[in-house]
């Protein structure tokens, strides 16, 4: 049987409360928006959010003070809620 051996500080991420904006040009002057982290690791995060952003869509990601930027690889319809999966940004 296989586990998914995670750091501290990655399973002390979830649960944590966050905020999310779209850098898109017709929402990038919008507040950001609350979001829940669900799953978190160095490189991907996925998050509970209130709605639907279109994959490749970069967003700025407000988390414990910091933020960062990301890219949105999927987008998961439940019934109160979209599930965003995102990818870090590596700057050049």
């Amino acid at each position: 049987m296989a586990t998914t051996v995670q750091s501290i500080s990655d399973a002390a991420m979830v649960g944590h409360a966050a905020k999310i904006k779209s850098l898109e040009p017709v929402t990038s002057t919008c507040a950001p928006s609350p979001a829940e982290v669900v799953e978190y690791s160095e490189k991907k995060i996925m998050l509970r959010v209130q709605r639907f952003m279109s994959m490749g869509t970069i967003v700025q990601l407000h988390l414990d003070g910091n933020f960062s930027l990301w890219k949105v690889f999927c987008c998961i319809e439940t019934e109160d809620a979209f599930y965003l999966g995102l990818d870090l940004v590596h700057l050049v």
